[in-house]
């Protein structure tokens, strides 16, 4: 059996879960985004606990939050300890191919740059789902702090295009991103 000396780094399994983050600098990840990506926005309360933003989560312009509301008024009191800890934080999940492994996965990321990235691509005239992507944690302050590379796309193998297919039908409870229309999914579906 072997040891596992706390000097010695482990050659061990990773978990293959399927959900991918770039956790730290220098992590990379080259994919192809399968279908619409979408989001959710939190408060987190406390330790575990955290509740589904009501104002932006919500369809409706006018809608409100009593935790939006909150942070508002820790940030004009100047209170920078309440205003962090209930700050809304918006997490993306794009269902994508992993290039590189050949799996169906959902990208998961924080970030809005990177997304912001995507649509910029996708304003101009892109079709984002028939190119891959390339994103790397750099932790560069001042510039970006994720490297966000457009690519040609690859041809991919019969195993990747299976694995594509699975991506496309990830469910998600999350609201859907407006960056990408439905009517441009129907377009894009159409030309896969």
């Amino acid at each position: 059996m072997p040891e596992a000396s706390f000097n010695k780094n482990l050659n061990l399994p990773n978990a293959g879960g399927r959900y991918v983050k770039l956790s730290k600098k220098g992590d990379k990840i080259k994919f192809r985004i399968a279908t619409t990506p979408h989001y959710e926005t939190k408060h987190f309360l406390g330790d575990k606990e955290f509740s589904l933003c009501g104002k932006y989560n919500s369809e409706d312009p006018k809608a409100t939050c009593k935790y939006c509301e909150d942070y508002a008024q820790a940030l004009e009191a100047e209170d920078e300890q309440v205003a962090k800890q209930i700050k809304p934080m918006t997490t993306f999940y794009y269902p994508i191919l992993d290039i590189n492994e050949g799996k169906a996965k959902i990208f998961q990321f924080t970030a809005k740059s990177i997304h912001y990235t995507i649509k910029g691509y996708a304003d101009e005239g892109v079709d984002v789902f028939a190119c891959d992507w390339s994103v790397e944690r750099t932790e560069e302050q001042g510039t970006n702090y994720y490297k966000v590379l457009r690519l040609d796309a690859t041809k991919l193998t019969k195993e990747q295009e299976e694995e594509l297919t699975k991506a496309k039908a990830f469910k998600f409870e999350q609201k859907a991103s407006d960056s990408i229309t439905d009517e441009e999914m129907d377009e894009i579906d159409k030309n896969v």
